[in-house]
């Protein structure tokens, strides 16, 4: 299915920001449906990757389907720090553009997942976190 063939041409938009955080996602939104939990490898304003090591082939499967969404809980990977914890997350809507299996070298599945709807607040929100860690990073080598 998604697993694309690189071209050669670079298609990324937004610089990427390598780093490791937690994130919750949903397949369809479905409230009752299921949470999976993953690791980024890198985010940007436009998407992120992620990284899986369970329930990888029931995942395929799913993001398999023709029209299925992928839905990222913004609040669990970028904590708003100005307001209080919500009882309601905002999800972000998206789509997988790219999944690569788990091999026997690296068991884990990947995917790369674009942003698609989303509020200016929280487009914006993405991008100063971007840059805030940036900044740490630049500021660290000095």
């Amino acid at each position: 299915m998604i697993q694309k063939d690189f071209n050669g041409k670079e298609r990324r938009v937004y610089i990427r920001l390598q780093k490791s955080l937690p994130v919750r996602f949903k397949i369809n939104g479905s409230q009752t449906g299921k949470t999976y939990l993953a690791t980024t490898r890198n985010i940007s304003r436009g998407g992120l990757c992620v990284e899986l090591a369970q329930e990888t082939e029931d995942l395929l499967e799913k993001i398999s389907a023709p029209g299925h969404k992928i839905f990222i809980d913004i609040d669990t990977l970028i904590p708003d720090q100005t307001t209080a914890v919500s009882a309601k997350s905002v999800w972000i809507s998206s789509r997988v553009d790219w999944a690569r299996k788990p091999i026997k070298k690296e068991r884990t599945l990947l995917m790369g997942i674009e942003f698609e709807e989303m509020a200016e607040e929280t487009r914006r929100r993405i991008y100063d976190f971007i840059v805030k860690e940036m900044v740490k990073r630049y500021e660290k080598s000095d």
